[in-house]
């Protein structure tokens, strides 16, 4: 929450690749599938996220191919490897909640669990 607060009034800025949409989006579906949520709980999800303004970034065909040797180079999915590139394209810290990348990408950027976000 104190992230997202952050981003909201200005003091930082959030930044993804735009396979974060379909990532959520799937997240989402996942949970609805299991009633853990409703459908309309989940579109009320997404709008909230769009409501955001997350900057989000089109990764080109070169740019796609950077983090495909970092998802090579770092056993990743070409989806974590995004991310990754992004950071570091970026020069920011990427900030999870995927303890599994957290452990596998600092070897090769900035990286923050979100947990120890302050």
């Amino acid at each position: 929450m104190r992230l997202k607060e952050d981003h909201v009034s200005g003091v930082t800025a959030l930044s993804a690749p735009c396979v974060i949409v379909q990532g959520v989006a799937n997240a989402l579906w996942g949970v609805t599938r299991l009633n853990r949520i409703s459908e309309a709980d989940a579109k009320e999800a997404l709008k909230a996220l769009n409501d955001m303004r997350i900057e989000m970034h089109e990764l080109n065909w070169t740019q796609t191919a950077q983090a495909l040797s970092i998802a090579c180079d770092l056993d990743l999915t070409i989806y974590d490897a995004s991310y990754v590139f992004l950071a570091d394209e970026l020069k920011v810290p990427l900030i999870t909640a995927d303890k599994t990348l957290y452990e596998t990408a600092r070897k090769k950027c900035k990286i923050l669990h979100i947990k120890d976000y302050l």
